[in-house]
C-alpha cells in the first residue's frame, strides 16, 4: 500500500459510494467530489479489491464498526457493511 501519512483519507460513507459507482466514474472525479487526492481514491480502490465476500453472512452478529484512522480499517467497516470481510 502507498504511504498515505499525512493525507485526507475518505470516510466510510465516501468508500461506500465508491464501491457503488466504480466503473461509472472515474478515480479523478471520486478525489475532485471527496476533496482528496487521487492517490488516496486509488489505495481505497486497491484495498476493496483485497476484501472477501462473507460466505453465510446471517451467521454474523450484528454489531457496531469500530475503526481507526487509517485506510485500511476504513475500507473493512465499509466492506462489513456490504456482506464483505
Amino acid at each position: 500500500m502507498k504511504n498515505l501519512d499525512g493525507k485526507k483519507l475518505p470516510t466510510v460513507e465516501q468508500v461506500e459510494k465508491i464501491m457503488a459507482e466504480y466503473g461509472k466514474s472515474s478515480i479523478k472525479d471520486f478525489a475532485d467530489r471527496f476533496g482528496i487526492e487521487e492517490v488516496v481514491v486509488e489505495a481505497t480502490i486497491d484495498s476493496l479489491r483485497h476484501l472477501r465476500r462473507i460466505s453465510n453472512k446471517d451467521s454474523m452478529s450484528v454489531m457496531a464498526c469500530y475503526r481507526d484512522d487509517r485506510l485500511d480499517s476504513i475500507v473493512r467497516c465499509a466492506g462489513s457493511k456490504h456482506g464483505y470481510e
